[in-house]
């Protein structure tokens, strides 16, 4: 089993990708440090979170590329991560 992703806006799916092995993204959160990073993998425990501005790692095959994105909200649930972002 893999991730499946999708960053959202106002305008719609702004990205989508699937197949995914592993998501790392940095959190903000009050309880944690400042700039720590999570690493969602297959089969992650549902979970809602505030991100950080930040460069998003994606694990896909064994290559991992980079995409900067906004502050937002993730969620994850049944392997699938959605990224609403403003």
């Amino acid at each position: 089993m893999a991730l499946c992703l999708e960053i959202v806006s106002a305008h719609g799916v702004e990205f989508s990708q699937t197949e995914i092995d592993r998501l790392v993204v940095r959190r903000r959160e009050v309880d944690h440090d400042p700039g720590s990073e999570v690493a969602i993998c297959p089969h992650h425990a549902p979970m809602l979170m505030q991100i950080e501005p930040c460069r998003m790692r994606i694990t896909r095959d064994g290559v991992t590329f980079a995409r900067e994105i906004p502050a937002g909200v993730l969620d994850v649930c049944d392997d699938h991560v959605i990224i609403a972002i403003t």
